[in-house]
């Protein structure tokens, strides 16, 4: 018998957002991609919105699909949803998912009428048998072999690889450059195989005062090249490029929230050192200006969840999950950076005491935040 879905508990946007992904890592990231663009307060009015017509998981993916992967589109799809829409929708993830989407429902009709919000036997072979457009774009994936000969033939070279087990299956991780410091990074089941483009992203870098630079993002599909070779009509985003660990995969995998992904982001960045390591000398010439900046990029980014108040679990995962021992100098450091950034007093005494001592409330604020975070235990717990 299929599983009634629960109603949504309020007592903390990650709540919402945990029982909205139904584990699905993909949704996840459109969500985290939904609070880039629209902010907590407006993601969470869109996610209501989904869960009144009975969205969540799969779904959520599947209408980000529809929407060609394109996340201000997803948001009006929402906000704008149609009948035509919710049909397109339930033929598009009938194949993968029981529940359907309804134009007219809502949390409260769901628990009195749950088999309204449930697909038929009946309903899904239609579905599935009417066979989408959209279908094949879905979960695009090639050979691996097929794959590997593709990139190299674009002038890719693999700087790292990494082969672990994921949930039982074998996976592997890898980065490709070429001669232009574009990066490629893809994600490979070994036991089915199946090459994933769209779990690949390609990195286009651009050197700036002799620090290289990701100016351009492309999430790689069934023919990602066709996209490269129109890569001047992209507009520029800098961003500093990451390098996935096993550590942070197997995270993110297990924890499919947007929380987790932060803390995997973040994890990546500190121990980019170490990893650095084993790049070959092709990838070390590209991430060589990084390196010195990575860490305080991270320590930066765990102030500002700090001051949004999902810092202490993220801090607490890196430490307490990922076994990563954060710095309490750069913790404090990074603090400072950011108090004074919004124009609060520190105390920069060189005792680690003073510190964490202030006349200014907000400053207080946070140093108590950072007492939170440096308290806990350090205990790896990850397999």
């Amino acid at each position: 018998m299929i599983q009634e879905r629960k109603p949504l508990s309020f007592s903390s946007f990650p709540n919402v957002i945990k029982a909205m992904i139904e584990n699905d890592e993909k949704a996840a990231t459109v969500i985290d991609k939904l609070i880039e663009l629209k902010g907590e307060s407006s993601s969470l009015t869109t996610l209501i919105l989904l869960d009144d017509m009975n969205i969540r998981g799969v779904q959520i993916y599947s209408l980000y699909k529809l929407c060609e992967e394109n996340i201000k589109e997803f948001y009006s799809a929402v906000i704008n949803m149609t009948e035509d829409g919710i049909e397109i929708l339930n033929e598009t993830s009938a194949p993968f998912i029981p529940y359907k989407a309804v134009f007219d429902g809502n949390s409260i009709d769901r628990k009195q009428h749950p088999e309204k919000y449930i697909m038929t036997k009946e309903e899904r072979e239609i579905c599935v048998n009417h066979k989408p457009k959209i279908e094949k774009d879905l979960y695009p994936s090639i050979k691996i072999d097929e794959a590997m000969q593709i990139i190299n033939n674009k002038g890719f070279t693999c700087g790292y690889q990494k082969e672990y087990i994921n949930n039982h299956e074998k996976e592997t991780y890898r980065v490709f450059y070429n001669k232009n410091n574009d990066i490629i990074q893809t994600i490979s089941q070994d036991n089915k195989d199946i090459f994933l483009w769209e779990e690949s992203n390609l990195n286009i870098i651009e050197s700036k005062n002799g620090i290289n630079y990701i100016s351009h993002i492309i999430e790689l599909k069934d023919h990602p090249f066709k996209t490269y070779e129109e890569i001047k009509k992209y507009p520029k985003i800098n961003l500093i490029p990451r390098i996935k660990t096993v550590e942070s995969i197997k995270f993110k995998h297990q924890n499919p929230s947007y929380t987790s992904s932060v803390t995997s982001s973040i994890y990546d960045l500190l121990v980019l050192e170490k990893t650095y390591q084993e790049l070959d000398n092709g990838l070390k010439k590209i991430y060589a200006p990084i390196i010195e900046i990575s860490s305080n990029i991270a320590y930066d980014e765990i102030i500002n969840h700090l001051n949004a108040d999902d810092g202490i679990e993220i801090a607490t995962n890196i430490q307490n999950i990922l076994g990563y021992s954060l710095s309490k100098t750069k913790l404090l450091k990074a603090k400072d950076r950011f108090c004074e950034a919004h124009g609060h007093k520190t105390n920069n005494k060189k005792r680690f005491v003073s510190n964490l001592i202030s006349d200014d409330p907000y400053t207080n604020n946070m140093n108590h935040k950072i007492i939170n975070v440096l308290k806990n235990d350090i205990e790896k717990v990850t397999n």
